[in-house]
């Protein structure tokens, strides 16, 4: 009972936080390095400046309200584990797709993008 009642005030407070975006479907986006960029050796300085645009993308699409959070698994380039993802918001799965082709790092072939619903479960409130 103690449990049941544990997550009911959970899943409440989670509600709480998120409620002004609760209508708008939430995905999760994944990056994958192409091929070509899992050996270092192969970055220019050209790359590199493109992955600061993506990064500076996220962190403007974060402030506008739309990336809820971004990040990647700190592993080397050519770990299969090595991903980075995005959770952001999108009315429909066109959008969120769109959002993701739209990524600097992704319009020059550096890395490669699908999308997924998802929902946020557990959030920290600020």
């Amino acid at each position: 009972m103690k449990q049941l009642l544990t997550v009911i005030v959970l899943l409440i407070s989670v509600q709480l936080c998120a409620q002004d975006k609760t209508k708008t479907p939430q995905w999760l986006g994944i990056l994958t390095l192409a091929e070509k960029y899992k050996d270092e050796k192969n970055w220019t300085k050209t790359d590199e400046a493109i992955t600061g645009e993506h990064f500076q993308r996220l962190v403007k699409m974060k402030n506008e309200g739309v990336v809820i959070l971004a990040g990647r698994t700190q592993l080397d380039l050519n770990n299969p584990g090595m991903m980075g993802l995005v959770i952001f918001y999108a009315k429909d799965e066109k959008e969120a797709m769109q959002f993701m082709q739209n990524d600097p790092a992704v319009k020059n072939n550096i890395m490669l993008a699908k999308v997924v619903p998802y929902s946020v479960a557990v959030t920290k409130c600020e």
